[in-house]
């Protein structure tokens, strides 16, 4: 499956969150933490995609559990929230 969460930064802070995201990725916390991040080229400003590739919804949701026990993640999360204004999930079967 491919996991796409698309975030729609706050004006101008677009950058900012794609900074988060990096920070995150390096984290030993999340290795597995979104794979591709992705900026908008067209379409609604300052929109930031993280796309992460699992082997199954249940491994998501084990992916999930495990990184909102961390409290290295409950401080990024707390740095990131204020820098987006929405933003939401899609899951895809990936089939080739």
């Amino acid at each position: 499956m491919v996991v796409r969460d698309v975030f729609h930064a706050k004006y101008g802070r677009g950058g900012e969150l794609v900074a988060l995201f990096k920070e995150m990725r390096e984290m030993r916390a999340a290795p597995d933490f979104a794979h591709r991040i992705l900026t908008d080229a067209s379409g609604t400003f300052f929109t930031v995609v993280t796309e992460t590739e699992v082997e199954s919804l249940a491994a998501w949701e084990q992916q999930i559990k495990e990184a909102f026990s961390d409290p290295r993640f409950g401080e990024w999360f707390g740095r990131m929230t204020p820098l987006v204004e929405t933003g939401h999930r899609e899951f895809y079967n990936l089939e080739g």
